[in-house]
């Protein structure tokens, strides 16, 4: 019985458009005779790699590129082109790693097969090859060991629980104001810039993450605080404010959406190794973070009838594509807060980074009887707050101050302004002083309690109400002052059975009717205004990707150094056979090209060698050579690589794509081109190109 993976490389070879079926049979097995068969001449295809010769020449003539590029598709599940592409960005250029694959697929070491459930297309390495080729799959390729030669001496900023409350006590007590952009307007910008020094980018990241979150909702005076949804945040654990902040914070999201991205985020930060990755290391790791389980291994296969579903609603994520542009800015965003912190360089000049350390990241109640003293109060009422306490218990904390500055230790005060927003919070001067007290050795200013006193009396004298009124009989107010489920819901008795209700106005009360008990109250209709989700999701702690292939180092190693010299032996064998056989220069040219292109595997490749002579370059001096290449990729449509110059005339660009079209005029021709990846439609003038490559298959 033949092997899934053997079977569905035979169905992909037999697919093929007839030239490339055909010329890649050529290429292996000689000339081919007809009546043909293609499952047959596929069959002795496969017989041809099988022979032992055969596939120890195939592993031999492996160099490094090769090998960095097989890694890479044993780490990506279902890796495309494109996805290569991007998972070597600032690595290797488009037009390399397209002659790569091109080189790949020629030499069998790869082919492209289809999904079942979407029709996308995909690389993968050749079932035939792949036991002999995975000692020599490194990751070390792709993730080397860096090591910091110069170590940074700047100092380490992290997003902590009091730089979020610093921020969020501006916005409940100023409120906030910004462009249509997003840009923090001129006036606000100004005073966070002296509360928050040298953080003018960190603050405007915070921001968007703020209105992504739906932390905060706009009106005709600009942002103001959800206290509802900051005390939910609040709760959730360090690790995760942070990753979710982060994800917010360079895009909008569903719900579904912002998980899976900050616990992609979550996951690459807990992989990074002690000796830090550089940037483009961090990128390939987040690139593959999103294809792993929680135990690191890779993802598991979907049911049949969830990837229909998926590739219906064409939400397939399946494969571990990710918008290139989107995972840079989340990795500087990352940068911004802390989160990758810079640990030096290494001697080729690569900054490393490394995560930061979230082990001591943990939910604390506001309850906890552990409650570190971190609080000072001066004579003029300005408040100083230590690190040590969770955002949990900063927020009722702070609820009553001002932010002043913010910096290793963070400076409030308490004006009569930052009290009254207290007041309209719910709290009262004796609530106040008990919350204090809690975190301080010292006693409250006498003064302080004075002012906070006058200010609540002057604060009570007149009370203006907005929300839902709960009037209810004499006979039922026992019961709706007594009644705990009722009881949480009332703010404040207003008269003898008059309540206001602890409800914003404009939500539904369904929760209060159903717990209340007041079987004869009927329904209120209101219409509902809630934010894209109304709870935060759960990330699980980030864990770390599996990466790490072949850690026998030594053995492979010296593996490769004995290839390296076996490749070099084969190829000038392979030479001299072709030099001492009598044919045409013109066919011992191309074979020539096959040898160092290392497609000839065996000495019968050359004896039996059905030579197509094709021309796959042309320079800038031969026009008619340009403009041939250019029709036949037409016609086979078929990659390019053009390499022109550049406009002000300070060196050479180089593009790839597909040549659509050419049109001749008297001593010219242009070229309609399609540039790879962007799609792009260009006029090129042919006469202007300077070299001109075809890239088959």
């Amino acid at each position: 019985m033949i092997d899934n993976g053997i079977s569905r490389w035979q169905e992909a070879i037999s697919s093929l458009p007839d030239k490339q079926f055909f010329n890649t049979m050529r290429l292996y097995l000689g000339e081919i005779k007809t009546p043909y068969n293609k499952q047959r001449l596929t069959e002795q295809l496969a017989s041809f790699i099988r022979k032992p010769e055969n596939l120890t020449n195939i592993i031999t003539l492996l160099d490094s590129f090769d090998v960095e590029i097989l890694t890479a598709l044993s780490l990506i599940p279902k890796a495309s082109q494109e996805t290569l592409v991007q998972f070597f960005s600032g690595t290797f250029s488009m037009t390399e790693l397209y002659a790569e694959i091109i080189n790949l697929t020629e030499r069998l070491l790869i082919y492209k097969d289809k999904d079942e459930i979407s029709g996308k297309e995909f690389l993968t390495i050749n079932p035939l090859i792949k036991e002999n080729l995975l000692p020599y799959l490194d990751s070390k390729l792709i993730f080397p060991d860096f090591k910091a030669e110069i170590l940074s001496i700047e100092d380490v900023f992290t997003i902590s629980p009091n730089l979020i409350a610093a921020f969020i006590s501006y916005i409940k007590i100023r409120g906030i104001s910004c462009k249509s952009d997003g840009a923090i307007k001129k006036n606000d910008k100004t005073r966070l810039a002296e509360i928050f020094p040298g953080k003018e980018k960190f603050v405007q990241h915070l921001m968007a993450a703020f209105v992504n979150l739906s932390l905060v909702t706009e009106n005709e005076k600009g942002f103001q605080l959800d206290t509802q949804r900051a005390k939910a945040f609040a709760a959730l654990n360090e690790s995760q404010q942070y990753a979710l902040l982060c994800a917010a914070a360079v895009s909008r999201f569903s719900r579904d959406g912002l998980k899976k991205e900050a616990q992609l985020l979550l996951d690459c930060i807990t992989s990074i190794p002690e000796n830090g990755f550089s940037r483009a290391a961090i990128l390939r790791l987040a690139f593959l973070a999103g294809t792993y389980t929680e135990d690191g291994s890779a993802v598991a296969k979907k049911s049949r009838f969830s990837q229909i579903l998926e590739a219906a609603r064409q939400e397939n994520s399946a494969e571990p594509e990710q918008n290139a542009e989107l995972l840079d800015r989340m990795i500087d965003c990352a940068i911004e807060f802390g989160l990758l912190q810079k640990i030096g360089k290494t001697a080729q000049n690569q900054e490393l980074y490394k995560g930061a350390d979230f082990s001591h990241s943990t939910n604390v109640s506001p309850e906890s009887t552990m409650v570190p003293k971190v609080l000072n109060i001066d004579s003029t009422f300005t408040v100083t707050l230590l690190p040590g306490l969770s955002l949990c218990q900063l927020l009722p904390l702070t609820d009553f101050m001002m932010i002043k500055k913010c910096g290793v230790v963070t400076e409030y005060e308490i004006t009569r302004q930052s009290v009254s927003s207290g007041f309209d919070a719910g709290w009262n001067p004796d609530s106040i002083f008990e919350c204090i007290s809690n975190y301080t050795n010292y006693q409250i200013p006498q003064n302080l309690k004075i002012n906070i006193s006058d200010w609540y009396n002057s604060y009570s004298s007149a009370m203006l109400y907005h929300g839902y009124i709960l009037k209810v009989r004499e006979n039922n107010i026992s019961l709706a002052e007594n009644n705990p489920k009722i009881k949480k819901y009332i703010k404040e008795k207003l008269a003898e059975g008059i309540y206001l209700l602890n409800i914003p106005a404009g939500s539904s009360i369904s929760d209060f009717i159903s717990e209340s008990s007041l079987e004869f109250m009927g329904s209120v209709k209101t219409s509902d205004s809630k934010s894209e989700f109304t709870s935060f999701p759960l990330l699980r702690n980030g864990r770390k990707i599996g990466i790490n292939k072949n850690s026998q180092t030594d053995t492979i190693c010296k593996i490769k150094k004995t290839s390296v010299s076996q490749a070099g032996e084969l190829l000038k064998n392979l030479q001299a056979i072709l030099d001492s056989q009598q044919m045409e220069a013109q066919q011992k040219e191309s074979l020539a090209h096959r040898i160092s292109s290392r497609l000839i595997l065996s000495e019968n490749q050359l004896k039996n060698a059905a030579i197509r002579n094709e021309i796959l370059e042309a320079d800038g001096m031969d026009f008619s050579g340009k403009v041939h290449l250019t029709e036949a990729a037409i016609k086979d449509e078929d990659l390019m690589e053009i390499q022109m110059p550049c406009a002000d005339g300070t060196g050479f660009f180089t593009i790839v794509g597909h040549p659509l079209g050419l049109s001749r005029q008297p001593g010219e021709a242009v070229m309609r081109f399609e540039v790879e990846p962007t799609k792009e439609i260009q006029n090129l003038l042919v006469s202007r190109i300077t070299h001109l490559r075809r890239l088959r298959f």
